[in-house]
């Protein structure tokens, strides 16, 4: 296992004031200015919720950008991390877990990222979810509501896009040295240059070891992200790109229970270091393999095709516990292997056409994607056989032996998982003066085979499903500076099983949402303000009788609520970052199981409110102050309680030295405040992040 040594990492860390490229969006049209556009010169890049140059502020629907700027300042590592200040979005519900992002938008949980605009492969069902670390982004771009019609399968509530940082013009080399608590050591490396006159090529790496908020855990990454563009001639350009990272010290989910964290308990409070685990046995490693293309090649100024491509390779083993029982203190635990493999791959075809006719233009969008994923999963579990139970009055982490619980599983359980999906879409984009149309149109056709062995019983689940999707938005801009807008999308997610009320196979999970709102933007660009009011209707949702001995596809799950944001430059020196988000998601229909109809789902806060603001004090000099809270959620479906809601405060500082030297320090939850993230039910919970002070020295040269 590498080894970087605290003499190669010293703390610090370097950054400028924050950007942020929202809904509301800011340019930068003076030199007092601050805030700025990203600036994305790969001819490639095609925005997230119309896959065209419809940027944010122009485009009908809830789209907001975070640049790169603004995600160094709050030293942002992971996605997790990035959505603690948007509005409608329920960020970290397990803080203390690195395996995955898991956050829930406007009511329905999402785990599954997207990078380039190219789908991160993950089976749904399993733990191997590929991730891509912050410093290999340039920005993430969040589209909420229902992406289905140019995306496929996806949950109703939105999607995120992490952009890939590109070769740009020009050379340059960013170094960055950090450290800070739980004794993080990191070392980064960001090279930007040339190959003659029509080659620029982009080298990322990064080493970051740190412990894990919950004892004996440690978190360990290396990655490698070389990229390469090619100007070959006027009107073709071609980007290689790989993406390789090595993971040998992740953190899994493991839960505590409800008795401790959110309820109270005769052995006292569980600390936000608490621990379920124990370091003999749990353990996480993973090792992802990326490697991709695009090819962008105009055959006019009105007809230009794109196609993007990634073949992903991944492996992961986890060592993990969960628990059975607690009885006083003591935690009865059972401890589980996952030994898992994928290889897949995913294109994206995109023809675009614009056609002008007076006053009229339509900007069509062809497009034909395909992506296929081959799963291998191997699960062992004790089912408590030579586990050790954990007394969590007085823990102690280290009392499982790892050969002993190897020889000890009681359950053997095998997949070999083929999925592939196949979508063929349309997009008009119309604008007519002021007013812009959007009209979408899409049909997938999806197939999975799970092949399971059982400890000897075998079975197949097959899944060969069709859906169409739609949508339909338009916005107005007024001379004032307001674009009022409205949609209507659709979205679907494929589902595997026999309905055993009708006999007959399920079908794909459906929904639709209604959405309307208004963006407002001044002249300068100063001040910014989005307002979206959505109505979503989930409909075909699996649901059981509580004995799980009848299933049946006649379940529905609504989700309303209001989101509202701010950006503004009150002067040359205060910059002002707000949202507010309020949603009631409940289960409004459950034929099996009434006693659920009008309940909360689990993972779900009824309201965020943010604030950030950065003052500049010269140009050299810049503190950011943030608050941020996240409203109450379920303890359980049942909702026989609630999660308590929180409230933290976030600090950031930048300083410019010289030109090449800048330095940073982002505290977040300054107070260190004890508060539970979320719970799946009473008997699984998970503690909140706790304060992280880190210092950074970025050297550009």
């Amino acid at each position: 296992m590498t080894t970087l040594t605290p003499a190669a990492l010293f703390a610090a860390i370097a950054t400028t004031t924050a950007t942020l490229t929202m809904a509301p969006v800011f340019a930068a049209d003076n030199d007092e200015s601050k805030l700025e556009t990203v600036t994305v010169t790969a001819k490639s890049y095609r925005t997230t919720g119309t896959k065209s140059a419809l940027d944010a502020m122009q485009a009908p629907m809830s789209f907001e950008v975070y640049d790169a700027e603004l995600l160094k300042l709050r030293q942002v590592d992971s996605v997790n991390d990035a959505l603690r200040y948007v509005a409608g979005i329920t960020p970290e519900n397990r803080a203390t877990v690195t395996i995955f992002d898991q956050y829930n938008i406007r009511g329905f949980e999402s785990i599954r990222n997207f990078y380039d605009g190219l789908v991160l492969q993950y089976n749904t069902l399993w733990n191997l979810s590929p991730q891509v670390d912050a410093f290999a982004t340039d920005s993430i771009e969040v589209l909420k509501g229902p992406t289905s019609v140019l995306y496929g399968s996806a949950p109703p509530g939105g999607m995120i896009n992490q952009v890939a940082k590109q070769p740009l013009d020009g050379q340059y080399t960013n170094l960055r040295l950090r450290g800070g608590s739980f004794d993080l050591m990191e070392l980064g490396v960001d090279h930007n240059s040339e190959l003659g006159q029509d080659i620029n090529y982009r080298l990322i790496a990064l080493g970051r070891q740190r412990d894990g908020q919950m004892e004996t855990t440690k978190e360990e990454r290396y990655l490698f992200a070389p990229s390469a563009t090619w100007q070959s001639g006027e009107a073709t350009t071609i980007q290689l790109n790989a993406y390789y990272q090595d993971d040998p010290a992740m953190i899994a989910s493991t839960p505590l229970p409800g008795t401790g964290t959110v309820f109270a308990a005769d052995f006292g409070q569980l600390d936000t270091d608490a621990y379920a685990g124990d370091a003999n046995w749990n353990s996480l490693a993973r090792e992802v393999t990326m490697l991709g293309y695009k090819i962008n090649h105009e055959f006019s100024d009105t007809l230009t095709v794109l196609q993007n491509f990634r073949h992903t390779e991944a492996s992961l083993l986890q060592r993990n516990t969960y628990h059975s029982a607690l009885s006083g203190a003591e935690l009865s635990r059972n401890a589980y292997l996952t030994d898992e493999a994928i290889r897949g791959f995913t294109v994206d075809n995109q023809l675009a056409w614009t056609i002008r006719s007076g006053a009229m233009q339509h900007k069509l969008l062809f497009g034909i994607d395909y992506q296929r994923l081959d799963s291998d999963i191997i699960y062992r579990d004790t089912f408590g056989v030579n586990t050790p139970s954990l007394n969590l009055a007085q823990p102690n982490y280290r009392q499982m032996q790892r050969a002993l619980i190897s020889a000890s599983f009681q359950y053997r359980e095998s997949h070999t998982i083929e999925q592939e999906q196949l979508g063929f879409y349309l997009q008009d984009e119309l604008t007519l003066g002021s007013l812009t149309l959007l009209a979408n149109l899409r049909r997938d056709q999806f197939d999975s085979e799970d092949q399971a062995d059982f400890g000897g019983f075998l079975s197949t689940t097959e899944i060969d499903q069709q859906e169409s999707s739609g949508r339909l938005a338009a916005i107005y801009r007024l001379a004032n500076g307001w674009s009022p807008y409205l949609s209507y999308a659709e979205s679907f997610e494929p589902t595997s099983g026999t309905d055993t009320v009708t006999g007959e196979a399920f079908q794909p999970t459906t929904a639709n949402q209604v959405e309307a709102g208004a963006k407002y933007q001044n002249s300068d660009r100063s001040l910014a303000f989005t307002a979206a009011i959505f109505d979503i209707a989930q409909q075909n949702v699996v649901v059981n009788t509580a004995d799980f001995a009848q299933y049946t596809q006649r379940g529905e799950v609504s989700s309303t609520g209001i989101e509202l944001a701010l950006t503004t430059r009150v002067n040359a020196a205060l910059e002002l970052i707000a949202s507010y988000g309020y949603q009631d998601v409940e289960v409004s229909d459950n034929p099996l199981d009434t006693s659920l109809e009008g309940k909360s789902p689990v993972w779900v806060s009824d309201q965020q409110a943010s604030l950030w603001g950065t003052y500049t004090f010269h140009t050299a000099l810049s503190l950011s102050l943030g608050l941020r809270h996240i409203g109450q959620s379920q303890v359980d479906a049942l909702n026989t309680a609630t999660v308590p809601s929180y409230s933290l405060v976030d600090i950031a500082a930048a300083y410019t030295v010289n030109d090449t030297v800048n330095l940073a320090l982002s505290v977040s939850n300054i107070a260190d405040k004890r508060y539970v993230g979320a719970c799946f039910d009473r008997n699984n919970c998970w503690m909140g992040a706790a304060r992280n002070a880190e210092l950074s020295l970025n050297l550009n040269f």
